[in-house]
């Protein structure tokens, strides 16, 4: 279909919300193929970390069709290309404000790789979104129990995202022991973007940098892939992608300060419904039952 809408002069709407414009597919195909160089970059060897600045983004691009502004898995493709490479266990943490519902897709039923989506509680958008990103879709067949949900209420905040980790990220990741990481990101969790209700600062996108570092250090050699998502707030998403690779590259102190400075939260909901995910978790997914 993209092929075809391409030939065309493009100016198709391909599913809701998301068209095929004149330069889109090239575009497309280069953030696609930037995100494998990215991968191979550190596959073969060249260093340990690399970020994957990329436009369009890919996360809902599902093996099927395209969805939520996104033509290619991006991500996905260079999950494919670290197993296909050698590696035998991969991480996708996935903190975009929406459900990262095609990577899910693309390995609803490998046990190869485990894909940990941080997102709104926003369900199902249509046809070309079917899946809910609800604690109950969790993998089929051997992928059973490998794909983990994190629906977060409105406004979690940093210290929301912080408990989330903590208590149901880390623990995950410390079972499955990956050798591979992949970090996808998306700025639309801040407290100022049109398109998110989850109130993240600069602090608290430090500090999941932070956490995802340490975890990469301890169990991939420090190999770590970074690929860019949402963001739609044009000034407030560039200080906070500055605020996740400051925790990734543990900086001891802040390059930028943070324009908001001060961002009033209340944690409780947040924690109470982390709580609750997590004993789902504990009791439906055959991995986490002794954590």
């Amino acid at each position: 279909m993209l092929i075809e809408a391409d030939k065309n002069g493009g100016n198709k709407e391909i599913c809701c919300g998301t068209f095929l414009n004149p330069g889109s597919f090239n575009a497309a195909l280069l953030a696609a193929g930037t995100t494998l160089s990215a991968m191979k970059y550190i596959l073969d060897g060249y260093g340990e970390l690399a970020y994957a600045l990329v436009r369009p983004p890919g996360h809902h691009a599902q093996p099927t069709q395209a969805d939520g502004y996104c033509f290619f898995n991006n991500a996905g493709l260079a999950v494919q290309l670290a197993l296909d490479s050698g590696c035998k266990k991969v991480l996708v943490l996935d903190i975009d404000v929406h459900y990262g519902n095609g990577t899910a897709e693309g390995f609803y039923r490998s046990d190869k790789v485990l894909t940990v989506s941080l997102h709104m509680n926003h369900g199902s958008w249509g046809p070309s979104h079917p899946q809910n990103g609800t604690v109950d879709e969790l993998g089929e067949g051997e992928g059973f129990g490998y794909n983990l949900n994190v629906p977060l209420p409105n406004g979690s905040g940093d210290e929301g995202y912080g408990y989330a980790m903590r208590e149901v990220v880390i623990p995950a990741v410390e079972k499955f022991e990956p050798d591979m990481m992949v970090l996808v990101i998306g700025q639309d969790s801040s407290a100022f973007d049109p398109n998110g209700r989850q109130c993240l600062t600069m602090d608290g996108y430090r500090e999941i940098g932070r956490m995802v570092r340490r975890l990469a250090d301890k169990h991939c050699g420090s190999r770590l892939l970074i690929v860019q998502e949402g963001g739609y707030h044009v000034t407030y998403s560039a200080y906070c992608v500055h605020a996740t690779l400051e925790g990734v590259l543990d900086l001891p102190h802040r390059l930028l300060s943070d324009p908001i400075a001060y961002y009033p939260e209340d944690e409780t909901f947040a924690v109470k419904v982390i709580e609750a995910i997590k004993q789902f978790q504990m009791k439906n997914v055959p991995m986490l039952k002794d954590v």
